[in-house]
């Protein structure tokens, strides 16, 4: 599970495009989660006071981190709690066995 805190716009084919970041983890310097065109966050044209290729924090726009994740994320996300709910299915029905 990925949330947006770092944005970055950039043009590419004559179309908006922003990179969205997470916060790294240690031993990284940036978590890049995807790009997606700027009409897809509902935005219609960038300020005037926006930089090109230029990271913005989220909040420093006005915008309280977001939810974004890339689908194999959500994916892997998925099994751990497959996998931690059958788990503990299986540790509690061993625990009643003995």
């Amino acid at each position: 599970m990925a949330y947006v805190h770092e944005i970055k716009f950039f043009n590419k084919n004559n179309k908006l495009y922003a990179a969205l970041y997470d916060n790294p983890p240690i031993f990284c310097e940036e978590f890049w989660i995807k790009n997606v065109g700027i009409e897809d966050l509902g935005i219609k044209t960038l300020p005037e006071n926006i930089q090109l290729d230029k990271k913005y924090k989220v909040e420093d726009l006005g915008v309280k981190p977001f939810y974004a994740s890339k689908p194999t994320f959500d994916f892997l996300d998925k099994l751990a709690e497959i996998a931690w709910k059958e788990g503990t299915r299986l540790a509690i029905g061993t625990f009643y066995l003995k």
